[in-house]
């Protein structure tokens, strides 16, 4: 059965094998993957990666789907909930550490 393990600002850590418990909580994680899906053989599906609900992480794509044997099929790079290129994600990190100075 496929399973679902959310970190929500209402609930904290849920983890559960029905999707509909996660509707309307908001996904926030600042230390790794707000939301995993799993498939039924227990390996990971998706891993989300979320400040109040919006994709975001400053070391890696926000969201990364595998295929059934734990391949990544597809990555999405995101910074406060816009998504960028590979190369425009770099720059914009580029551009953050510049104010940082």
């Amino acid at each position: 059965m496929k399973g679902y393990k959310a970190y929500t600002k209402e609930k904290g850590l849920i983890e559960t094998n029905d999707d509909r418990e996660l509707i309307d909580l908001t996904w926030h994680r600042e230390d790794g993957p707000a939301i995993i899906s799993y498939y039924h053989n227990g390996n990971i599906e998706y891993e989300g990666y979320k400040i109040d609900d919006k994709g975001h992480r400053l070391n890696g794509p926000a969201d990364i789907c595998y295929d059934i044997n734990g391949n990544i099929t597809y990555v999405e790079y995101c910074i406060n909930g816009i998504a960028y290129t590979k190369e425009q994600y770099e720059k914009e990190l580029l551009k953050l550490k510049v104010q940082l100075l």
